[in-house]
């Protein structure tokens, strides 16, 4: 009886000899701490291309429900830039001022509009959709070939807060450069040079280039 009593203790004092003691406890949080910053500067540093959903609130509340569905102003207005350049572009405000000069002046945040305008100093806007820096999407390009801009941002005339309808993955962009989700208005007019894109055997060649050139330099 005795012996087992020994063994006993051993066993008991072998286990307690592997708990954590204070210090342990202290390092272990450290340890935590540290590995959530460093996800949190990754995130930062290295923002996801996938935020497929995300919708953050803006210093001043924009429908484009309002202004592109219900009164029908075009893209192109407010956005310069998609059809000669890179980017887009965010609207100046001078465009808002175009018509908001006269148009529900008195509304407390077209006051904080024309306010931001005299003084010279622009809307800080929250970017919705964010692609890496060694990604190059030329807007100019894909609005010639007939992309319309809810192919990639969703149907943005009907959000009073615009978000992230699409993945905007590499994965995604491939689906449509290889001809497996590219608009039909795109491939129509692309079949107008290459005949050979509408036949059932040429399905699976891409449509556009799907060199890594092509997006990456």
């Amino acid at each position: 009886m005795s012996s087992v009593n020994k063994g006993d203790s051993t066993v008991a004092n072998h286990r307690k000899s592997f708990r954590p003691n204070s210090e342990g406890k202290v390092l272990l949080v450290i340890l935590g701490v540290l590995v959530a910053l460093g996800g949190g500067i990754a995130t930062l540093m290295y923002p996801s291309a996938s935020n497929q959903g995300y919708a953050p609130d803006q210093p001043i509340p924009f429908s484009h429900k309002l202004h592109a569905g219900q009164y029908k102003v075009a893209c192109t207005y407010c956005h310069t830039g998609v059809e000669k350049s890179k980017h887009a572009t965010i609207p100046s405000l001078n465009v808002c001022m175009n018509c908001h000069s006269v148009v529900k002046t008195d509304s407390p945040y077209i006051k904080k509009i024309r306010e931001s305008f005299a003084a010279g100093k622009p809307v800080e806007w929250v970017r919705v959709h964010e692609l890496p820096d060694f990604v190059y999407f030329p807007h100019k390009r894909h609005v010639a070939k007939g992309v319309a801009c809810q192919t990639c941002h969703g149907e943005v005339q009907t959000m009073d807060k615009v978000y992230q309808a699409t993945p905007m993955n590499m994965g995604w962009c491939m689906e449509c450069h290889r001809g497996k989700t590219t608009p039909r208005n795109v491939v129509a007019e692309i079949s107008k040079i290459n005949p050979h894109v509408n036949d059932p055997s040429y399905r699976h060649k891409p449509i556009a280039s799907v060199q890594c050139a092509a997006c990456h330099h």
